[in-house]
């Protein structure tokens, strides 16, 4: 039987009740403090290095408490939950008794600080707030949208190439994606070993390694601007790479399923030689419980790599903004910075931590993260990223299995991009 709507709306109002309305514009002041919601994906770091800092926070602030929102692991839906709920927020009167909870502080993927700044979701940083200086400028970058600071790294990512030194043996680290293709298909199988897994799965981690070949195979996607640059030819010559792979056999066909997660999982039950994945499976796979830990290492990628890594942002609902602002500070500080690089493997984005002795001594491959980061390409400073994401993977994915599918599919996908990347 349905709820009659006086008992829906009092309901409502009752969840809604310790929160205040989301929908409070740039009038509202920066000086308002009180409890805040966090927002972030699923806490998936070695031992939840983001929730007890969470809760550290609130050992040491007892009157401007967080409560920690945990969404999805998957990037693609963790977006599609934030947007959402920042729509509703914005559709939401100021003045009205009823609404959802505002999420004050969100984590935003480098490539959507464009699109939620466009569309006036997050608030733009007063520039003396941050000290940009301290930042590596890649990361830091990824927060501007229209010459304006948007958001403040609490993570740096690149991906990394993670290879079995025990099976690899004397064999030199690949640094050519032709190396790879050659040790993948011999040592591999001479160590009953899978060759090259990553993330090919229905979502950004696809877009990304498409990205990754493109780019190394000479082509372009996205311009400064947001502007589409690429060819027809130049991705159908970098795509036409991770299908070869996919049909040679030394990119298992199975990872046309696999996110990071997968990926992971995949190589530190000692399946594959050779992974591609971020900075934070580092310290997962070097955990007691992994096959692999003590016979991996890390390098850079045989391709250039995208920008990872999540950015913080106060959201325009928030009406505790000295208390966002404190706890974005907080979280983005050296401190915790180090926390989640020690405890967890998150890249850090301050400078410091690189430079850290004792940091260098415990990580050996800290100077490694530094570097790819430094050389890193940003995916493109688009407020349409998503959706030029999208036809990416609606038009390329199925080609990996089915490539006969793909000069239809190409066709397609040029036009589209245009699309896309104009909003339409």
């Amino acid at each position: 039987m349905p709820r009659p709507p006086w008992l829906a709306a009092l309901i409502a109002a009752l969840v809604a009740a310790p929160v205040a309305a989301c929908s409070l514009g740039a009038d509202v002041p920066m000086d308002g403090t009180g409890p805040i919601y966090f927002a972030d994906g699923h806490d998936t770091s070695r031992g939840s290095q983001i929730r007890r800092l969470v809760e550290e926070w609130n050992r040491r602030h007892p009157g401007e408490r967080v409560e920690h929102v945990e969404l999805a692991e998957s990037t693609t839906d963790v977006r599609a939950q934030m947007m959402t709920h920042a729509q509703d927020a914005a559709s939401v009167d100021a003045s009205a008794a009823l609404g959802p909870v505002c999420y004050d502080v969100i984590t935003v993927d480098v490539v959507w600080t464009a699109e939620f700044a466009r569309w006036g979701h997050i608030l733009p940083l007063d520039e003396d707030d941050v000290d940009h200086d301290a930042f590596l400028r890649k990361p830091i970058d990824s927060g501007r949208y229209g010459g304006r600071l948007y958001a403040v790294p609490l993570r740096a990512d690149v991906g990394l190439l993670y290879y079995r030194k025990d099976a690899l043996g004397t064999a030199p680290v690949p640094r050519t994606w032709e190396q790879l293709r050659n040790q993948a298909r011999t040592i591999a199988p001479a160590h009953n070993l899978q060759g090259y897994v990553t993330q090919l799965d229905r979502y950004e981690g696809f877009t990304v390694n498409v990205m990754e070949s493109i780019w190394d195979t000479g082509g372009t996607i996205l311009g400064a601007d947001g502007e589409v640059t690429g060819s027809r030819e130049g991705i159908a010559r970098g795509f036409g790479r991770l299908v070869q792979g996919v049909r040679e056999g030394w990119i298992p066909a199975k990872t046309t399923d696999f996110n990071e997660e997968g990926t992971r999982s995949e190589f530190q039950d000692g399946r594959a030689l050779f992974m591609r994945n971020w900075t934070y499976a580092y310290e997962l796979l070097s955990a007691e419980n992994s096959y692999v830990a003590g016979k991996f290492d890390v390098a850079r990628l045989p391709t250039p790599s995208a920008l990872g890594g999540w950015n913080l942002a106060i959201s325009k609902c928030s009406q505790h903004r000295a208390t966002a602002l404190r706890f974005l500070r907080y979280l983005s500080s050296e401190e915790s910075e180090r926390v989640l690089f020690s405890g967890a493997g998150f890249a850090p984005s301050r400078k410091a931590l690189y430079e850290d002795p004792a940091l260098q001594a415990a990580h050996p491959h800290l100077r490694i993260i530094r570097d790819a980061i430094e050389d890193s390409r940003n995916r493109g400073p688009s407020p349409y990223y998503h959706r030029v994401s999208g036809v990416f993977q609606s038009n390329l994915h199925d080609a990996l299995i089915r490539p006969t599918d793909l000069g239809p599919r190409l066709d397609d996908l040029t036009t589209e991009l245009h699309h896309a990347a104009e909003g339409r």
